[in-house]
């Protein structure tokens, strides 16, 4: 592959996003994907539209995937 590249996924939060990869994954293989997905995306910027205008609601540093569990951790920016 190429280094580097960002997508677009539908989800309730940054979490539900690696789940809902695996389901966009599903309809075009029988094996699941979670080490791929685990190893092809590093973060996850979930943004929420408030009356205001959107915000950065979660951020996801992912770090791969280890017995089906993804592993994460935050990197959602403080508010101020």
């Amino acid at each position: 592959g190429h280094p580097g590249g960002i997508a677009t996924v539908h989800s309730d939060s940054a979490l539900s996003a690696l789940t809902r990869l695996e389901q966009l994954v599903a309809e075009v293989s029988q094996q699941p994907m979670p080490q791929v997905i685990g190893e092809a995306v590093d973060l996850i910027v979930s943004i929420e539209r408030t009356p205001k205008g959107r915000i950065i609601r979660d951020v996801l540093n992912v770090q791969g995937c280890r017995d089906g569990h993804y592993q994460v951790s935050s990197a959602t920016p403080n508010e101020g």
